[in-house]
């Protein structure tokens, strides 16, 4: 069985100014949506990602909810 490994992407939203340095995590791959466009301005603003050097290291936002 061969082993799948899940991407995780830097982002930043280009309306909004967002970004995984202003958040502290890195996005699965199913997360292209801004959030903070969604929830403040009902607005699906398309992020711009680009992925990460050292997967192994991603942190997710999933991991700071649970703290």
């Amino acid at each position: 069985m061969a082993s799948t490994r899940e991407a995780f992407w830097h982002f930043h939203c280009p309306e909004c100014g967002f970004g995984d340095r202003e958040f502290g995590y890195l996005l699965a791959a199913g997360e292209i949506h801004c959030l903070i466009c969604i929830e403040e301005d009902g607005r699906e603003v398309r992020l711009q990602r680009w992925p990460t050097e050292e997967p192994g290291q991603a942190r997710l936002r999933g991991a700071l909810v649970a703290a």
